[in-house]
């Protein structure tokens, strides 16, 4: 996970925490959490970085909308980042 960048990270995150969203579920909930637009071009690529990097699997629901599954590999990346964090940060 120390590859990506924080953008990819609240991704997945988001991604980890709901039940197979698709890109526009994603956004929406993304830009709750930035408080700020979020457009397709740097929403779609980065999605694309998490399925490239295995971490995030992509399907389809329809012949418009995919939905987005986080990996195994996306939940072990998550487990390590929080053991990481846990050594320097406890709440």
């Amino acid at each position: 996970m120390d590859d990506l960048t924080g953008f990819q990270r609240d991704l997945l995150y988001v991604i980890a925490g709901a039940d197979q969203p698709s890109g526009q579920d994603i956004k929406e909930e993304i830009e709750t959490y930035y408080s700020s637009d979020i457009n397709h071009g740097r929403l779609y690529p980065n999605l694309d970085t998490l399925v490239n990097k295995e971490l995030v699997e992509k399907g389809e629901l329809d012949r418009r909308t995919n939905y987005y599954a986080i990996s195994d590999e996306g939940y072990e990346a998550i487990e390590e980042r929080r053991d990481w964090e846990s050594q320097y940060v406890d709440v």
